[in-house]
């Protein structure tokens, strides 16, 4: 997640120096789609003032803030590294609708515009709230669930292994799954081309390795540790 950081904070910073008014008409989004009786009635050298100062501002405000949050908690630094822009772009618009001499019809716009942001915005820090949890295993008599996101469900009788690992495989990308702070949950393609199943709180170790007649599970939770699983485990695959 450092690495995402870097990237997107070093791409606001670039935006905040990039953008000039010879070039704004070609660079700049929505003022490179209007007409030139509309880009008159913008004051554009004050308004790429704020933009410039704006994205350099929240280039290296969002970086700063990551770095301190992930020393204390990482999940608190992904929700932070995503939800920051999206709000500060709420302020942005805001702020920036007062150097176009427009319409009311703008004005319109600019709170449309805000809406959908804010909209965004909750969604977004929703899936975070969920996401960020333990999932849990929950064993009946013929099935073996796992809750949460990307959760599944496996019959007793597909369950072909288990055992405890220290270890995870080397993960290259995200198939179909959710990756954020100290979770993974879901479809990942490993290195050499598996796809494996992630449930794991990366913070609890060792996983509970789990191999069914097509998948390979990995599963970990602070609420229960793997070793405490494989007995439950034992104990339901026993006749």
């Amino acid at each position: 997640m450092l690495t995402a950081a870097i990237i997107l904070s070093v791409t606001f910073v670039l935006l905040g120096f990039c953008v000039t008014p010879g070039n704004a008409k070609y660079l700049l989004s929505g003022y490179n789609m209007m007409s030139e009786s509309d880009r008159a009635k913008i004051d554009i050298v004050s308004y790429l003032r704020f933009f410039n100062r704006f994205h350099i501002f929240l280039g290296v405000s969002l970086f700063i803030g990551f770095w301190i949050l992930n020393r204390f908690n990482g999940n608190w630094a992904t929700v932070f590294m995503v939800l920051y822009p999206l709000l500060a772009y709420v302020y942005m618009v805001a702020k920036g609708s007062k150097f176009y001499r427009g319409t009311s019809g703008q004005r319109s716009a600019t709170y449309i515009v805000m809406a959908i942001l804010v909209v965004v915005g909750v969604g977004v820090g929703s899936m975070f709230f969920v996401s960020m949890k333990n999932s849990q295993i929950f064993l009946t008599a013929r099935e073996l669930e796992i809750t949460g996101v990307y959760g599944m469900r496996v019959t007793r009788d597909e369950v072909v292994s288990f055992s405890v690992t220290d270890s995870l495989p080397d993960i290259a990308s995200r198939a179909n799954g959710f990756a954020g702070g100290e979770f993974s949950k879901g479809t990942f393609r490993t290195d050499d081309g598996r796809n494996v199943k992630l449930y794991i709180n990366k913070k609890s170790h060792p996983y509970l390795l789990i191999k069914t007649g097509k998948d390979v599970i990995y599963f970990s939770s602070d609420e229960i540790s793997a070793t405490e699983l494989y007995n439950q485990l034992k104990a339901w695959k026993s006749p």
